[in-house]
């Protein structure tokens, strides 16, 4: 991560797009190499949590980092469902890294462990921190 100056009291830009206002998926299309949709779990305990193929950009990229006020660095990645995930507490409208949109805890619906956060009402999207999933690959055919 770069120096100091590149943290703020709510985000980390450490070379990547600084998020403004959440626009939707950008629409990108995928690549024959990304034609499958490898099953990403919990790293805790194995649950399955989504799939890449549900990776969505929201302002304007799908990998984000962001420091909280606490000054944790939580490199998330934004997906559109994440089946895998339990919302804990109410949405939250403060300090949130994408203006607009409520958060709220997202575990583990197996385990409880703290995967990152949901946004919006429905929720809309989710953040999910990157190094606590793991990748399972899917066999080609």
């Amino acid at each position: 991560m770069g120096g100091a100056s590149a943290l703020t009291p709510w985000r980390c830009d450490a070379g990547r797009p600084n998020p403004g206002r959440p626009g939707t998926s950008t629409g990108r299309h995928r690549s024959s190499s990304e034609d499958r949709s490898d099953r990403l779990r919990c790293r805790a305990c194995g649950e399955a949590i989504t799939e890449s193929d549900a990776r969505t950009e929201i302002a304007g990229s799908h990998a984000h980092t962001f420091v909280n006020p606490a000054g944790l660095v939580f490199e998330i990645g934004c997906f559109a469902r994440a089946p895998g995930c339990v919302g804990v507490g109410e949405p939250q409208p403060f300090f949130s890294w994408f203006p607009g949109y409520a958060w709220r805890v997202a575990a583990c619906g197996g385990c409880r462990a703290h995967l990152g956060w949901s946004y919006g009402d429905g929720p809309q999207f989710h953040g999910l921190i990157l190094d606590r999933l793991v990748t399972e690959p899917t066999a080609r055919p």
